[in-house]
């Protein structure tokens, strides 16, 4: 007898965590998906009962960028949760390291999945390639470039931000912690989500850059301690953003007027530099962010006014 319900209770614990596992895995992913497809992307102007949302493809997506210069040592590759697009890399096998991160902010992609700390490889692209994070680089942080803390509507999702491929060397003193130059631009960004979606290009600049105060910071590379290799170490990052100046328009920014939009770009030199904040210094048109890095941004949103950089449009 004492062995049948050991089969039992071994059966029933199986069950359960079978089902924890779809449930963490799946069922989530399809209600934010049709959350996120009814209230964001897919809203017209005059909605109808009778028109159906039509799904985005990857050639629309608004927070895509298009390279201008092309090299053999840049791959560029998208991940997915579900039916939902979680974010885009174009990652620089020359650096070992990401140039940039594109990916929609809104309320879909946030819950209450814990933190997974799986660093690990991206499986789209070839290992030999990237570089192994098993430990932290040898004089920097891991720094996330699209966070752990903004996809956390499913583990799956949250997984995705552990790739290496979304990984970049950064300061911690200063820069990466609480309160460092960084972690206080990733906190104001946090605050322009908005029941319309905002798009983020999170990227890094391995050539030398003088920063708004005047203080040049010069190329760098760093031996990563867990596999020996040289990883290129950003001189400075940047966040490009892109949404509609009311946020909660119910339309796609595709579908908006320039004078419904706003964009701007932040730019911090890759220095410890705590207790910098936000500020119109550190603020630069899409168009000059372009002529910097040669990338084109929110290249599917030919109607984004790239050329403006208003501070007062980001309350600052």
């Amino acid at each position: 007898m004492g062995g049948r319900r050991t089969t039992i209770y071994i059966i029933v614990v199986g069950l359960l965590l079978a089902a924890h596992y779809i449930y963490d895995n799946f069922a989530p992913e399809a209600a934010i998906a049709a959350d996120y497809a009814e209230q964001v992307e897919f809203a017209s102007e005059e909605p109808s009962a009778e028109a159906a949302p039509r799904k985005a493809t990857e050639a629309e997506w608004a927070e895509l960028p298009s390279m201008k210069r092309q090299s053999d040592d840049i791959y560029i590759t998208s991940h997915h949760s579900g039916a939902m697009r979680n974010y885009t890399v174009c990652y620089s096998s020359e650096h070992r390291s990401p140039l940039w991160v594109a990916a929609p902010r809104h309320r879909a992609y946030t819950g209450d999945v814990k933190r997974v700390d799986n660093y690990d490889f991206d499986p789209t692209l070839p290992v030999n390639i990237q570089t192994r994070l098993n430990r932290s680089y040898g004089d920097y942080t891991r720094g996330h470039m699209l966070g752990s803390a903004e996809r956390t509507a499913s583990t799956h999702m949250n997984n995705q931000t552990f790739y290496v491929t979304n990984i970049a060397p950064q300061l911690r003193d200063g820069f990466n912690e609480r309160g460092g130059a960084w972690n206080n631009l990733e906190y104001f960004v946090d605050k322009q989500v908005c029941a319309d979606t905002l798009y983020v290009v999170t990227g890094a600049i391995y050539e030398r850059f003088t920063d708004s105060d005047g203080t040049t910071i010069e190329p760098r590379t760093t031996k990563n301690k867990n596999d020996g290799k040289q990883i290129g170490v950003p001189t400075a990052y940047y966040k490009a953003l892109l949404r509609t100046r009311s946020g909660r328009t119910g339309k796609s920014v595709a579908q908006c007027k320039a004078s419904e939009l706003k964009c701007a770009a932040f730019i911090v030199g890759h220095r410890s530099a705590s207790g910098r904040k936000p500020s119109a210094e550190d603020m630069i048109s899409i168009k000059e962010l372009e002529q910097m890095t040669g990338i084109d941004f929110f290249a599917n949103v030919p109607h984004a006014p790239e050329r403006e950089a208003k501070a007062s449009d980001w309350g600052l």
